[in-house]
């Protein structure tokens, strides 16, 4: 089964109509953790739209569509309200339990996880604690979440239109 997912969790309160002007849609998960289904064609149209060239600091090593774009800082802090939220960002690319997966854990523009961090590191530094034989990554029920949502697409046609 396919697990392939771009995200970012947060840990904090957040503001619902923020969210929906910038759309992002929350999907809850285990509390007090929400996600909110991203891809890099979200995040570099919301760098060109913002004027930012500010990068994160994400390894050399995550894939292409990894984000990067350090308007992403800028949109958690708009969404929670907080100078220098707190938030994961993750990707998953499983197939049939074959496959990788990457996460940086920030504190506003700060990485507080190192370069080969898993999801369950940064799940970690939000606070996540295992539950009982659950992994972080199952305790939080993101198993449910295997794929990002239709709604993203309209970003790839928003980038090709800005040139970006």
């Amino acid at each position: 089964m396919t697990h392939d997912i771009t995200a970012i969790v947060i840990a904090d309160d957040f503001n619902a109509e923020v969210a929906a002007a910038l759309g992002l849609v929350a999907v809850p998960l285990v509390p007090p953790l929400t996600l909110f289904h991203i891809d890099h064609y979200f995040t570099a149209y919301w760098q060109a739209v913002r004027g930012s060239s500010a990068r994160l600091d994400v390894s050399a090593e995550f894939p292409i569509g990894f984000p990067r774009e350090g308007v992403v800082v800028t949109l958690v802090a708009e969404l929670t309200g907080l100078e220098s939220p707190r938030f994961a960002l993750i990707k998953t690319e499983y197939f049939g339990g074959a496959g990788e997966q990457w996460a940086c854990g920030f504190v506003g523009a700060r990485r507080e996880t190192n370069e080969s961090a898993t999801i369950n590191d940064a799940l970690r530094m939000l606070g996540v604690v295992k539950a009982g034989s659950l992994d972080e990554f199952d305790a939080v029920g993101l198993g449910a979440h295997r794929r990002s949502p239709d709604h993203l697409t309209r970003y790839a046609d928003l980038c090709d239109e800005l040139g970006v």
